[in-house]
């Protein structure tokens, strides 16, 4: 006797076939079934890809294909009825009437084993949809689908080179792809759109706290891979990377998303006026979260049109016009030196005490060597005998010191530190480069 799909209990069920030869035993659990139904179900290239792998010839491929069971939810209604198991006789009345002749013995298994692969899978699908468990983890998308989804937006956007950097990570694919499923828009921060490289290479290992059958037991995490966003230019990088996934989840074109990086990225050559500084890439991803967000709260659906047009790409190249969403790539007020006075940290005094040693606020060489002490940090050469902290024991900001930041303003710190003049007993927010010389 045979036990139907739909009689599958929600953790883990003993699936008995009885055959004239044997009696095969199948544990299925569907934590891991359904982890990829939807996408498996309606993929033709993943149903050609399984159909190849049961022992089906290319010719009978397409002949089913040609009958109208092109994906594997479509062949769960055409061979028999659901709920009553599978008899070689309908298997074999549905391949004469696919095929125009006779089926082999071999293509009558494997035609009944997909068969029966494709209702276990559907039933999973349904069951996931009922129970409504959301765990957070975006689906795996079979790799037929995923190569040929790439090769069709290769071929596509041929001037693009997909490749190394460019190409993006099956993790920031299936993220795209879950959007599209749950027909809800989240947002990808640049920093999550990591490519295909970047995850070969891996991330470090660390070690976790986990149950595991009843006992605590210690287990190696993955990091999770972080895109870096620290430059224009690996901006772009990530903002590539996620057109493309949005193309290949079909939520809009990749033409439409690069023309809102166009527009974000010309924000910063755009000249300030005087007494403002330029838009910096922090306002940019500023810019790029807010659009995101009024986008979800205003589209009740992210999918395409019956026509075929993207209305998520449309209502984002919208907001180019928004006064709403501009005003985040609007020039700020550079701080007076009066305003900026407040904020910053107290110049460096010789006479009053700190937390650190004279030496370790200073770019000197480092007396501190005891318990409080702290050493002077590795210093570039253009830096040598300058400051690296403030009187408080703050750090400053190399960069902003050596040529420039645009993670905060003059005055302001930035995560690497405060944006100060490293000249010694200076702190002004001004970068060492523009420290007023001494007139000979």
């Amino acid at each position: 006797m045979l036990t139907h799909p739909d009689r599958l209990d929600s953790r883990s069920t003993k699936v008995l076939c009885t055959t004239p030869f044997t009696r095969i035993c199948f544990d299925f659990h569907f934590s891991s079934i359904a982890c990829a139904m939807s996408l498996l179900l309606e993929s033709e290239a993943q149903f050609a890809s399984r159909a190849k792998e049961v022992g089906l010839s290319e010719q009978v491929i397409n002949d089913l294909k040609a009958a109208g069971a092109g994906t594997l939810s479509k062949l769960a209604f055409s061979v028999g009825q659901p709920g009553v198991p599978i008899s070689s006789q309908e298997v074999d009345a549905y391949l004469l009437s696919a095929l125009g002749r006779q089926p082999v013995l071999s293509e009558n298994n494997a035609v009944r084993r997909l068969a029966f692969e494709a209702r276990t899978l559907l039933v999973a699908s349904l069951r996931q949809i009922v129970d409504q468990k959301e765990d957070g983890a975006p689906k795996k998308i079979g790799a037929a689908e995923r190569e040929t989804r790439m090769a069709a937006i290769r071929l596509e956007l041929g001037g693009l080179s997909i490749c190394d950097d460019n190409e993006p990570s099956h993790t920031l694919l299936e993220k795209a792809c879950q959007i599209f499923e749950s027909n809800t828009l989240r947002y990808l921060e640049p920093s999550t759109c990591t490519s295909r490289t970047q995850e070969v290479q891996g991330g470090t290992k660390t070690k976790e706290l986990a149950f595991e059958g009843g006992s605590l037991v210690v287990k190696d995490k993955d990091d999770k891979l972080v895109a870096p966003t620290a430059s224009e230019l690996q901006f772009l990088g990530a903002m590539t990377r996620r057109g493309i996934a949005f193309k290949f989840a079909r939520l809009m074109t990749y033409e439409q998303h690069s023309i809102w990086t166009n527009f974000l990225l010309q924000s910063l050559q755009r000249e300030a006026p005087p007494g403002y500084s330029k838009a910096t890439l922090h306002q940019l991803m500023l810019c790029d979260k807010a659009a995101f967000s009024k986008l979800a709260s205003t589209m009740p659906t992210v999918r395409p049109r019956d026509d075929g047009t993207f209305q998520l790409g449309e209502r984002l190249l919208e907001l180019r016009n928004d006064p709403m969403i501009t005003l985040y790539l609007a020039p700020l007020a550079r701080p007076s030196n009066a305003a900026s006075a407040s904020q910053r940290p107290a110049p460096y005094n010789t006479s009053a005490p700190s937390r650190t040693s004279g030496a370790s606020a200073g770019g000197g060489k480092s007396k501190g060597k005891g318990k409080k002490g702290k050493s002077t940090p590795p210093m570039p050469q253009a830096l040598r005998n300058k400051w690296h902290r403030t009187g408080a024991g703050e750090p400053l900001c190399f960069a902003y010191n050596l040529g420039g930041c645009d993670n905060a303003r003059d005055g302001e710190r930035c995560p690497k530190g405060w944006h100060l003049c490293a000249e010694p007993k200076c702190l002004q927010p001004h970068g060492l480069s523009n420290h007023p010389k001494k007139a000979s």
